[in-house]
């Protein structure tokens, strides 16, 4: 059967993103059959690299005072609200040394009232002639000693409360604790660790990029993480350092994450995209993509009104529901919008050729 001519006209009507073929391709398909044109679209220039995830939020806690562990109230892997208290020490003598400053600040001030009553009065006796100078002077100088001993005695008092408070040790911050290091009943001095534990409410990615993309990505401060079930998080906060590393040549970049990110903990390794400008790229509906198997493919409209499957390797999502094409087709070339109607159509044609 001969192939009938035919002439088609683009209907410059912009219907999410298609345009339909109105008389190039009979009726039956005008009716069935939407396109779109291959445009070329600035996209982000991106380039990607590996990178770990790190807690902000990570600390060692470590006794501020000497004494044996009176309780392990959290264990690891245990979820701690901030200000929870994590662990007690035995506060009998902090509490001791906590009296006799009480006790001792109370006679240092008992001392120095008396001692300035006594100053008081030889102050005005020596005005009026009826003491010596050696007297006055004795007498200021007991005065002063005591003001001194009674706020030796209240700073003696404030260390002990401290010390005291040391005995109670309470959770920084929200969190999980990733280790403890001592055991129930032991004995702790002070600058011993105790807990580690870190937040899952702040967190950054760290990775190593080539000092060469540095100052680009210090531009544009934009990077995209890439985590689990294709979870796609963009960042703007970004801290470059300012050297690099001489033996791997690389610069470190963090990522801090948006709060309460989800599905991305401390450690894991996460692919790590870096914005540094634009480039044009050639960019389709994805719906016009088809996929079988391992072929990658658009149906492709000549101007005679031909339809076939065109190979083509796609890049990346732009995310408004469009795609990357590497390769495989070319700027304003005709694609059909929804591929099940063109294979459908390609089918007809063939039968009817037959």
């Amino acid at each position: 059967m001969k192939r009938a001519r035919i002439h088609f006209s683009l209907i410059s009507a912009l219907l999410a993103g298609a345009v339909t073929i109105g008389a190039g391709i009979g009726e039956a398909q005008a009716a069935n059959l939407k396109t779109v044109k291959v445009m070329s679209v600035q996209m982000e220039n991106l380039r990607q690299f590996e990178g770990n995830v790190e807690a902000i939020n990570k600390s060692t806690i470590s006794a501020q005072t000497s004494g044996r562990i009176k309780s392990i109230n959290f264990d690891v892997d245990d979820y701690v609200k901030a200000g929870e208290i994590i662990l007690t020490f035995y506060d009998t003598e902090h509490r001791a040394r906590l009296s006799q400053a009480q006790s001792e600040l109370n006679a240092a001030e008992a001392l120095r009232i008396s001692a300035e009553q006594t100053f008081k009065r030889t102050q005005k006796l020596f005005k009026k002639g009826t003491v010596s100078r050696a007297s006055f002077d004795t007498a200021k100088s007991s005065y002063d000693s005591t003001k001194a001993r009674q706020e030796s005695a209240q700073a003696a008092l404030a260390q002990a409360k401290e010390q005291l408070g040391y005995t109670v040790v309470k959770a920084p911050y929200s969190g999980f604790v990733v280790e403890r290091h001592v055991q129930l009943g032991e004995i702790a001095n002070p600058g011993k660790p105790l807990m580690t534990g870190f937040s899952l409410e702040k967190l950054r990615v760290k990775a190593e990029v080539p000092q060469q993309y540095a100052v680009a990505i210090r531009k544009t401060n934009t990077a995209i993480i890439y985590g689990p079930n294709n979870q796609t998080i963009k960042a703007n906060a970004l801290t470059v350092f300012p050297f690099a590393d001489p033996k791997s040549n690389t610069v470190t970049v963090r990522i801090a994450l948006p709060d309460g990110t989800k599905s991305i903990f401390p450690g894991m390794l996460v692919k790590t995209a870096f914005k540094i400008g634009e480039r044009s790229s050639l960019s389709i509906p994805q719906q016009s993509v088809v996929r079988r198997g391992e072929l990658i493919g658009a149906y492709i409209i000549n101007a005679k009104g031909d339809i076939h499957l065109q190979q083509i390797i796609t890049g990346r999502k732009n995310g408004d529901g469009m795609i990357e094409v590497l390769s495989g087709l070319k700027q304003d070339d005709v694609i059909a919008l929804n591929p099940l109607n063109a294979a459908i159509e390609l089918k007809s044609k063939l039968a009817a050729e037959k």
